[in-house]
């Protein structure tokens, strides 16, 4: 996965803590499932465990086709925690 699309991710994921229409947070759904399923996938390939597991729980969490509802107060440090990992760990999944 490009370094960009994981920087976009992690831009959209900052942004969610803003008061935004349903629909921007229907799409960042499909963004950041997309891209933690591949940070997962790419780190079950080089056999390491703790952060393919974070990666999968959160594409589980932020998958578009089963929605989990979280309220706003508690999917806020999600988000944020979601994409500090996202920008800390890029040199896993980064191509």
């Amino acid at each position: 996965m490009p370094v960009l699309v994981i920087y976009i991710t992690a831009a959209l994921l900052f942004l969610a803590v803003l008061p935004l229409p349903a629909d921007y947070y229907a799409f960042l759904r499909i963004v950041a499932a997309g891209t933690f399923a591949w940070g997962a996938y790419k780190n079950f390939e080089k056999k390491l465990f703790l952060l393919p597991l974070a990666y999968t729980m959160l594409a589980i969490l932020y998958n578009p086709v089963m929605e989990i509802n979280i309220a706003k107060e508690i999917a806020i440090p999600i988000d944020l925690l979601a994409a500090a990992l996202l920008l800390s760990t890029k040199n896993h999944i980064a191509e």
